[in-house]
């Protein structure tokens, strides 16, 4: 039998409520943050996520391993539920074609203004080489240099590109030269040699990927990168832009 508090209250319910109301203030929290939050012993916060999570209240990161409500369980911010919905939506997806590509499945959400990080699917076998790669989950990446920025590029007119590299302080002829570039390719391609996150990987990576769209309007990408050493841009365009697209028209679908 549950334990209750002198009111009658009964003590789990409390505690879970607590869990919800902190992760509406704070967004995304993992296990150590929200035991330290809420004082509770770290089984205790753990038996309470789970409960969370199979009522459908929760989701946790591919990645980062966070907890975040639901976007169900959001309100206010429609980008922010949005957002939550999408990679809810996509992790399933990310998790099949990292595994079947054998390459990192990173998926952006792109504002309008700025790209941003919301998801990451690292494949068994490169788990060991990508030690700080949940670090990169809600960083804001380049739409000059990442795959997934130029994808997001070639969707958008040329006065589109242009204020952004206006309120980017951007030079506007790159950034429409990566435009026309991935008209051309079909695909957005990573800058050779560049790495715009904080989190340093111990190597270089080559990346390519697509954007991803929704009810009419550019919703982010979804790119492949690995280490550059294990293979080329020509290679695994011909082995696994088919995996990419078919795993965006399902998200796609998914979103209606």
């Amino acid at each position: 039998m549950q334990g209750k508090d002198e009111g009658g209250t009964v003590r789990s319910v409390g505690r879970a409520l607590a869990i919800v109301e902190l992760l509406g203030e704070h967004g995304p929290l993992g296990l150590e943050e929200l035991h330290y939050l809420t004082g509770l012993p770290k089984a205790t916060v753990s038996r309470l996520l789970h409960t969370l999570q199979d009522q459908d209240w929760l989701y946790r990161g591919l990645c980062d391993r966070r907890y975040q409500l639901r976007s169900k369980r959001l309100f206010g911010n429609p980008s922010q539920r949005f957002s939550s919905r999408l990679v809810e939506q996509a992790a399933p997806l990310l998790r099949e074609l990292s595994e079947r590509t054998g390459l990192v499945a990173d998926l952006s959400f792109f504002d309008g203004d700025d790209l941003y990080v919301v998801e990451s699917s690292i494949p068994d076998v490169l788990r060991k080489r990508y030690p700080a790669n949940r670090l990169v989950v809600g960083l804001q990446a380049s739409l000059f240099h990442s795959a997934m920025g130029k994808a997001c590029l070639g969707e958008l007119d040329c006065a589109e590109v242009q204020r952004l590299a206006e309120r980017h302080q951007l030079c506007g002829d790159d950034l429409l030269r990566a435009h026309e570039q991935t008209h051309h390719l079909g695909f957005g391609e990573r800058t050779e040699g560049s790495w715009e996150y904080a989190v340093r990987l111990p190597f270089l990576i080559r990346a390519v990927a697509l954007p991803v769209r929704a009810q009419g309007r550019l919703v982010g990408s979804i790119a492949l990168h690995w280490p550059r050493d294990q293979d080329s841009v020509e290679r695994v365009r011909q082995r696994h832009l088919v995996d990419l697209a078919g795993a965006i028209d399902q998200l796609q679908q998914s979103l209606g």
